[in-house]
């Protein structure tokens, strides 16, 4: 029902107030509008009648106020609680535009806390009752427009995650898959330090290509500005980054047992990421650690063990069993020819490439000395922003893979795709890495 009503009777409060704050020069521009024109009477502002809280359009309120505006539009609606008071908060957001990656925590959070232990169903459905735990992510999910495995990943950030972290997300500074990769990672440290055997880590979606990460050496030295790795280190490894050798993880392969049954029909489930926290490779690292790493694989043959790194020259000082994939990282054009040089050499059952971040557009000469290509952007660090290549880098790498018969295979943080239209002119596209990532 519309009416107006004096801005001094309405009232503002959680989870409501807060839950979208809105960029300060959208307000402004608001501001400037109504100062101009005045309300705008197609958007009234919407109110929980019942309470006479504002539900949505906090922003014109404020701004009504700024303005020392002593009537507003109203349009009251009638709610049956606040779980779907706030579930129609929500969904306006939605109908708007995406909401914003960074507010999806604070949802989950408030829609959470209306749903109590035995109520989490009350979301204003009529649906007959499901189980409770996955019942709640699916509606949440809806609400959200998001998936229940998005609602599940939000709430383990909600459940584990220390405050700093949860604060980052909630500015933007971290992404969400990062800071569940943290949790992830804190987790499986915790649970290593309370069992008395070591296992492999499950990696999360960045890591698909291996559903396992082993990490019997952390700490590098590369001093990658873009290096998610160190971030992760730096909040809950007590050594931070320094190189440090894990003995008693040496166990893990024997612990976990034979790989999974579906691995026939995804090699991933076999595949293990060793040292995902580390450069193996260092030239800092001792031999004694790589020698003992790659015994325990060659005593592990149902497993394939991954390996990766910048110093790739350092493979030729050691005699690898079938099992082991030898990967290099190349993100600039100054390291292709050693890795080409390296890889000639190399005796391995497979050679592959790490071109993430990829941040200059590449031109190799003896690609076939390669198996498999990996292509990824570069994800969110505290020192660099979110980066993706041009797509006429990936374009042009990919028809190189392809003469060279190499397989290949995009992470899940590669975004490129191609954008053009039928211009006269050529438009020029921009393929500048951004600054912070040269130091």
């Amino acid at each position: 029902m519309l009416k107006v009503i004096a801005i001094k009777d309405l009232k503002t409060r959680p989870p409501f107030k807060g839950l979208f704050p809105i960029d300060p020069e959208i307000r402004s521009a608001i501001k400037d509008s109504m100062r101009e024109n005045g309300i705008d009477q197609s958007k009234p502002i919407d109110v929980w009648k019942e309470e006479g809280v504002i539900v949505d359009g906090h922003t014109r309120y404020e701004v009504a106020e700024d303005l020392e505006i002593g009537k507003v539009l109203i349009f009251e609606h009638s709610f049956t609680n606040e779980s779907a008071a706030l579930a129609y908060a929500i969904a306006n957001q939605k109908n708007r535009r995406n909401i914003a990656p960074e507010r999806i925590l604070a949802c989950v959070a408030a829609v959470d806390q209306r749903l109590k232990p035995g109520t989490r169903t009350d979301l204003g459905s009529n649906e007959p009752r499901l189980e409770e735990s996955k019942r709640s992510a699916d509606h949440t999910a809806a609400l959200l427009g998001v998936s229940p495995a998005t609602v599940k990943r939000v709430r383990a950030v909600i459940d584990h995650a220390d405050p700093a972290t949860r604060k980052a997300v909630e500015k933007g500074e971290l992404t969400l898959n990062q800071a569940y990769q943290e949790v992830q990672e804190k987790q499986s440290a915790l649970k290593e330090q309370q069992k008395e055997y070591s296992i492999f880590n499950r990696t999360n979606d960045n890591i698909e290509w291996a559903s396992w990460s082993w990490n019997p050496v952390t700490g590098c030295e590369h001093a990658c500005l873009y290096c998610y790795a160190r971030d992760i280190a730096n909040r809950f490894y007590k050594e931070k980054f320094k190189p440090t050798f894990h003995p008693e993880r040496l166990t893990a392969p024997k612990n976990m047992g034979d790989p999974p049954v579906s691995s026939v029909k995804k090699i991933g489930d076999k595949n293990v990421f060793v040292c995902s926290m580390a450069d193996l490779f260092g030239s800092w690292v001792s031999k004694d650690w790589i020698d003992q790493v790659i015994q325990v694989c060659r005593e592990n043959p149902k497993w394939n063990f991954l390996f990766l790194t910048k110093n790739p020259k350092r493979y030729l000082e050691f005699e690898f069993p079938k099992n082991a994939w030898l990967g290099t990282t190349v993100s600039i054009q100054k390291h292709v020819a050693i890795a080409e040089k390296v890889f000639r050499d190399l005796e391995a059952e497979v050679k592959w490439l790490s071109c993430e971040p990829l941040l200059e557009h590449l031109e190799f000469t003896d690609l076939k000395v390669f198996d498999w290509i990996i292509f990824g952007g570069a994800s969110q660090s505290t020192k660099t922003s979110e980066f993706n290549p041009p797509w006429e880098w990936i374009e042009d790498l990919m028809i190189q893979a392809r003469k060279a018969k190499c397989m290949v295979y995009w992470k899940p943080n590669l975004k490129s795709r191609p954008k053009e239209y039928p211009y006269f002119d050529k438009v020029e596209v921009p393929n500048k890495v951004p600054k912070e990532f040269w130091g």
